[in-house]
């Protein structure tokens, strides 16, 4: 039998099997052994780890990683980990800080060895986020690595969630499995295509098999749309994860961001066509019509059929002998908050029509320019739901209509009779979602980093402070509160950080936090916040 081609991972003992089995997204002969580096800033080494495992120390854009991972996917690597945490094939022991972080820089490998190490770190409970910088790749089999990352906490059981970032111009890239013929054109025999195929099929089963995981959230650590856009993309490719789109389909938090947006109409309509993008439009009605060709597109697909759906909402492309829906636009400042309405989001359900209305958290006027805090870890993007969502419903319009109720004139009447009605569902969202779903992550606006330590930490500079805007600085000092349990007043500081674990209204600072409370206190009276 002669064997062209294979589009499956392929792990077999034989010297033939191994050669075909390494699976790079650059040739072999490009790629290098992977090393995984441990920080001397966090930890010294364990002199028990041998070769396995190196120690150096970290600085820049690595400056926070407990260990790098770099090179390709290779057999072996997951005796590295089992020497990282001591594993003798009974017990293990981690001494690892609490939320160690691991940072991949890696253009993949052996498929079947990503995943073997991901049950590893699952079985032992391991408490290892993930993380890949600015500018570092993490494609193929590394992918597998990067989303297994999770933080566990651990009590009377373990509690895993989910603990992965990416930084906006960090390269996060799946393609299906391939195989590395070693003599392409070359006549193999039976018993060495069917044991090809026989680990073919394993392999595919324990993808499959990550797939169907899930933390102690719910949270799919691979979700169906990532598994699909894996699946579909040809070996000699690679989809990126690089728009705002995928990291929230992906479920993957992008990090060193900040909420910064304009308070205007334009916000609104992106939030409420996010919302329809994402939530596929069937709010009030199970039976309404996707707009989207199947239920796992990607985000290129759904916008083409989304932008068809658009047009036939305008007014002008409406049927003068058909039912007339009211689409418009409107948004306005009231109590302390932000409301707006993007009307007229076309449906099947029995009332054809459903409106989208927003409220965020602010006080700034309309045409201002607001940051809705900043995500600097993994943490901060997970926990950031700045946007509340309602949605309404339109009776088909006609000369025989009644007029409407004067409340949908308001986006802030709006909202109240909506808040009334309890059957009406609050729907809430990350802060990521106040960009444009098709946006690139590499042009979201960055955090100005800032030295955190008490003793580099004396004041905010002038040259700072000129940067800084009074959105930076409220959240850096409301997140100082939140770390140290501040339980929030207002919907502002509720929405950005949450109550889930606070405990007190007068919590007690150390002297590093008190440091840098004051400084940004100082800059926040230059500015006149």
């Amino acid at each position: 039998m002669h064997l062209t081609k294979v589009y499956l991972l392929l792990h077999v003992p034989s010297a033939f099997a191994i050669a075909m089995s390494a699976i790079f997204t650059v040739p072999a002969s490009e790629t290098f052994a992977a090393t995984i580096t441990l920080n001397t800033n966090e930890l010294s080494i364990d002199a028990e780890y041998g070769d396995a495992i190196e120690a150096q120390e970290l600085t820049g854009k690595y400056a926070n990683c407990t260990l790098l991972y770099e090179g390709g996917v290779a057999r072996g690597d997951l005796q590295k980990f089992h020497a990282l945490y001591s594993y003798d094939g009974e017990g293990f022991s981690n001494n690892l800080p609490e939320g160690a972080t691991l940072c991949l820089n890696s253009p993949g490998g052996d498929l079947y060895e990503s995943l073997v190490i991901v049950d590893f770190l699952r079985d032992i409970f391991a408490d290892l986020q993930t993380y890949v910088a600015d500018d570092d790749l993490c494609a193929s089999a590394c992918s597998n690595l990067f989303l297994s990352g999770a933080h566990t906490f651990e009590g009377e059981s373990y509690e895993t969630f989910a603990m992965r970032a990416i930084a906006p111009t960090a390269l996060l890239g799946v393609h299906a499995p391939r195989i590395v013929l070693p003599n392409d054109g070359e006549t193999y025999d039976a018993d060495e295509v069917a044991a090809v195929y026989d680990e073919a099929i394993r392999d595919s089963s324990l993808l499959f098999a990550f797939a169907q995981k899930v933390d102690d959230e719910n949270t799919p650590y691979l979700t169906p749309y990532l598994y699909a856009r894996s699946i579909e993309t040809p070996p000699h490719d690679m989809y990126y994860v690089d728009t705002v789109g995928d990291a929230i389909f992906a479920n993957i938090p992008v990090t060193g961001i900040s909420y910064d947006v304009e308070l205007s109409p334009d916000l609104i309509d992106t939030i409420c066509d996010n919302v329809f993008l994402l939530d596929d439009g069937a709010f009030s009605w199970a039976f309404a019509p996707t707009w989207k060709p199947h239920p796992l597109a990607s985000i290129s697909e759904m916008y083409f059929e989304f932008a068809q759906i658009l047009e036939l909402e305008a007014h002008e492309n409406q049927a003068e002998d058909g039912p007339f829906y009211t689409s418009s636009l409107n948004i306005e400042q009231n109590n302390g908050a932000i409301y707006g309405y993007r009307r007229g989001y076309r449906t099947g359900g029995p009332y054809g029509a459903e409106d989208c209305l927003v409220r965020l958290p602010s006080s700034e006027q309309i045409g201002a320019e607001t940051s809705f805090g900043s995500a600097r870890i993994a943490w901060d993007a997970r926990d950031s739901h700045a946007i509340e969502v309602r949605i309404g419903t339109q009776h088909p319009r006609s000369e025989y209509a009644e007029p409407e109720a004067p409340h949908v004139k308001s986006p802030h009447d709006y909202w109240n009779v909506l808040s009334a009605d309890d059957e009406n569902q609050l729907h809430t969202y990350p802060a990521l979602m106040l960009f444009a779903l098709g946006r690139p992550l590499s042009d979201l606006p960055r955090i100005v980093e800032m030295k955190t330590e008490t003793e580099e930490v004396a004041a905010i500079d002038d040259t700072e402070a000129d940067i800084l805007t009074c959105g930076d600085l409220w959240y850096m000092r409301n997140r100082i509160f939140h770390e140290n349990g501040y339980c929030f007043g207002s919907e502002r500081g509720i929405s950005t950080f949450g109550n889930a674990e606070c405990f007190t209204k007068s919590p007690t600072l150390s002297e590093a936090d008190t440091a840098f409370m004051n400084a940004i206190k100082l800059a926040e009276k230059d500015l006149d916040c």
